[in-house]
């Protein structure tokens, strides 16, 4: 009897047990099946990111002004790394990327597969992936290659090109110029590759597993040209050395496309080396700065005037400017040299404040006003750069004040950017025609072949053909008779006009600080370049006291050196070579490598073989 009863307790043991370990099957199996499943999987297959290589920016001429540097990524399986951690996490401290306490509490909180750093030098990845070998780390932590964003010509070209940043590991984006503009678009698209994973933690892959390929980003190429962008770098370079001057920049515009052959700011920064730097000092002046242009504003009561109703009495009157000073509403408006008296095209040859202030009290506020909205003025350009500026000119009512009237005649008063003043005189160039200024060619998909095809695009006509073509009569005598003399051309007739522009410190106009343009376009029958030229308050001397002495020269120099550089292309059978780019390190003023020497042609054949 007692031996039945125990048979019957085991039997009972044996079951309860038997339920017991069904019941926790079913709960392995059915109830919790998926998560132990998935973790199961987690030890043997991850998800790898493949990352997409950047696309490329290029000049007109298909020359490379960014390179994709070979480099290293890290990536680390932590699953692996639980009784290895202090070990892992000093060996990837030792890279230099991130400091051993915040590399450990990475790898203690991370589960699963991810990206430690992305883009460390290549020497550094070499040196770490040599010591993960040794420690027998490789598996978990892997050092594959990559590549990172290295600008060549560093200064040069900075401010337009942009940079890729970073605040934090693996969160590369672009954060200036066209590396943030088209940040999407040169990013690519990252793939994903599920790869298997052996006991030790060791990837392998096999043809079974899913993989999407990552899409390389769009290539860029600009309207720059990379000779003549050398070229604006090197004589504004040397001209703000010379002058003592704070700050400097150049554009040069195709007048006849309104592509930007060259944007120059100096002093810029090097994007390998932004961090240095302030992110104001990012930005290109000409898009996203502001200031009072002075007289190279002139250029808007000229064309007012010459559309007025009245024009034909404004030009026959003459303009006695020969008190020195005239007064309005209790305030001085003076002029540097007495010059008697004037007619209507004196009033700009010479840059009289004087008359340009009589003149406005001949014209009406709305008209002009009107006008420089039609030469783009106050309004964005649409220029493909981030952060574009759009000015400022006073309203209608308040510019019928006789003072404020005068003070805006002559560039006072308002603001503008260095790329509206170039385009606008562009328009006169163009025979009144305003065109949209853009600094990108084209956009190639490696994939889809080409998305977008800059081209010339009209925005509207701002100024009748007349009265363009008698625009650019008076600012050819500017240059051969007036302010802008040191800007003649022995190969091209030129117009252009020049500002010397005094600067308001707190409040008041300075006397000593003053900030100078010149803006011209040549040859003058057919107009091919336009350049506008700025600096910013050069050391005050006898010899740089007007715009005439300081910008024109710059003008100059860089005109003369792209006419030779056309010629040259021409005299050539083949495309020249890229220059250099780049620059010997070293102190002391930069040297002009142009000699000043000029040559003659015929003519309009100096511009014939630019097809770039």
């Amino acid at each position: 009897m007692f031996e039945i009863n125990r048979i019957k307790v085991v039997k009972k043991i044996f079951i309860f047990f038997w339920v017991i370990g069904l019941t926790y099957v079913f709960y392995l199996q059915i109830i919790s099946g998926k998560k132990y499943a998935k973790k199961a999987k987690g030890f043997q297959e991850t998800t790898i990111e493949l990352l997409a290589p950047r696309g490329r920016i290029y000049d007109r001429r298909g020359r490379q002004l960014v390179v994709n540097r070979s480099c290293f990524s890290i990536s680390v399986l932590p699953q692996y790394l639980e009784h290895k951690r202090k070990e892992a996490a000093y060996l990837l401290a030792s890279c230099g990327v991130k400091d051993f306490n915040t590399t450990y509490q990475e790898l203690s909180k991370r589960k699963k597969f991810y990206w430690y750093q992305k883009q460390v030098d290549y020497d550094v990845g070499k040196l770490l992936l040599t010591k993960l070998k040794k420690a027998g780390l490789a598996g978990a932590i892997s050092v594959v290659s990559d590549n990172d964003r290295y600008y060549p010509f560093r200064d040069i070209a900075a401010s337009v090109i942009g940079f890729v940043g970073s605040t934090k590991p693996g969160n590369k984006k672009g954060w200036a110029g066209i590396e943030y503009e088209f940040d999407s678009l040169l990013s690519g698209k990252p793939g994903k590759m599920v790869c298997g994973l052996d006991g030790l933690g060791n990837i392998y892959y096999h043809p079974s597993y899913k993989s999407v390929p990552a899409v390389p980003g769009c290539d860029i190429y600009s309207t720059l040209d990379l000779d003549i962008q050398l070229i604006a770098y090197e004589e504004l370079k040397f001209s703000v050395e010379n002058c003592s001057a704070i700050f400097g920049s150049v554009l040069v515009l195709d007048c006849e496309t309104g592509e930007i052959l060259a944007m120059v700011d100096y002093p810029d920064f090097d994007p390998n080396h932004y961090e240095r730097y302030k992110p104001k000092e990012w930005t290109p002046f000409a898009v996203t700065s502001e200031f009072e242009p002075g007289s190279s504003f002139k250029l808007v009561i000229m064309a007012t005037a010459l559309n007025s109703s009245n024009r034909e009495s404004i030009l026959k009157e003459r303009y006695d400017v020969s008190q020195g000073y005239i007064t309005i509403s209790g305030k001085r408006i003076k002029d540097v040299h007495n010059w008697q008296v004037l007619d209507f095209p004196g009033i700009f040859i010479h840059s009289s404040n004087i008359g340009v202030s009589l003149l406005s009290q001949r014209l009406d506020a709305l008209e002009f006003y009107l006008t420089a909205r039609k030469l783009g003025f106050t309004l964005p350009t649409g220029i493909e750069l981030p952060g574009e500026a759009a000015g400022y000119l006073d309203s209608p009512n308040r510019i019928k004040k006789a003072l404020r009237f005068a003070n805006n005649a002559f560039g006072q008063g308002l603001r503008t950017t260095l790329l509206q003043l170039a385009n606008a005189y562009a328009c006169v160039a163009q025979g009144g025609i305003l065109l949209k200024p853009y600094i990108v060619k084209a956009i190639v998909s490696p994939t889809r072949g080409v998305l977008y095809q800059g081209q010339k695009t009209i925005i509207r006509r701002a100024l009748d053909l007349n009265i363009a073509n008698e625009m650019k009569d008076i600012l050819e005598r500017v240059v051969t008779e007036g302010s802008g003399k040191k800007a003649f051309l022995d190969e091209f007739e030129v117009c252009g006009k020049t500002g010397t522009a005094q600067k308001l410190v707190n409040g008041v106009y300075s006397a000593e600080k003053s900030l100078m343009t010149f803006v011209g376009f040549f040859p003058k029958t057919k107009p091919k370049y336009l350049i506008a030229v700025l600096i910013d308050e050069p050391k005050r001397t006898e010899e740089t006291r007007f715009a005439g002495d300081v910008t024109c020269p710059l003008f100059k120099n860089i005109a003369t050196r792209i006419i030779r550089l056309k010629q040259n292309e021409l005299n050539s059978f083949k495309q020249p070579a890229a220059r250099g780019g780049l620059r010997e390190e070293g102190g002391g003023k930069t040297r002009r490598t142009g000699n000043g020497e000029r040559t003659t042609d015929n003519g309009q054949s100096a511009w014939g073989g630019d097809n770039g």
